[in-house]
């Protein structure tokens, strides 16, 4: 991101050009469509394209899939900047599961009704904006609560200890993972991939 530069509506793949529309709900309906276990991966593939892409004849499945893939670890959700040292972080904010914890957050820092942004605000705004929400948001206090670390114990924290775990319990996030092996060929590997990169940005 370049504060000169516009956010990205346009994606280049196989020299053809594609418009994009990428407003902050429709890449969360894309969210949707990956955790959905009943769709197929094909099925996947073109309801993503039909919401993030703005094109009057489909190219090939095929062709679909090159482009959403780019366009997620393009655009959508680009590698995380971290420090080598650092672990990989944990997930502690789930867009689908928190969406109550967002839209106050932003309600209360912005002064955004989420809702009326539908179909205006840019996923990229909406990242930028997310991230540098202040600690004391509903949803920066809950991510706080699930990142953080139960410590050993001693004699004098055992009152802590208690008390985060039962935060912690309160505030869990739902198991999505649903058994899919990581990695593998084809459609399965493609989308196990696009969901392992999503999970990243959140």
């Amino acid at each position: 991101m370049k504060l000169y530069e516009p956010f990205p509506d346009r994606i280049a793949v196989d020299g053809q050009e594609y418009r994009l529309t990428l407003w902050f709900d429709r890449v969360l309906r894309f969210y949707d469509v990956l955790d959905d276990p009943d769709l197929t991966p094909e099925e996947k593939t073109e309801a993503g394209f039909a919401w993030l892409v703005d094109c009057r004849k489909s190219p090939p499945v095929e062709v679909q899939n090159r482009v959403l893939q780019q366009l997620m670890s393009v655009v959508i959700a680009p590698p995380q900047r971290r420090l080598s040292t650092q672990k990989q972080p944990k997930k502690c904010v789930d867009f689908g599961f928190d969406a109550e914890e967002i839209y106050s957050s932003f309600r209360q820092v912005y002064g955004i009704d989420l809702i009326h942004e539908c179909g205006r605000l840019h996923w990229c705004a909406f990242l930028a904006m997310f991230h540098g929400l202040p600690e004391n948001t509903p949803i920066k206090q809950i991510m706080r609560i699930r990142s953080e670390d139960i410590p050993a114990p001693n004699k004098h924290n055992a009152e802590h200890i208690r008390r985060l775990t039962e935060l912690k319990t309160l505030y869990a996030l739902p198991n999505k993972d649903s058994g899919q092996a990581q990695g593998g060929d084809g459609w399965d590997g493609l989308f196990n991939m696009l969901l392992a990169q999503a999970k990243e940005v959140e």
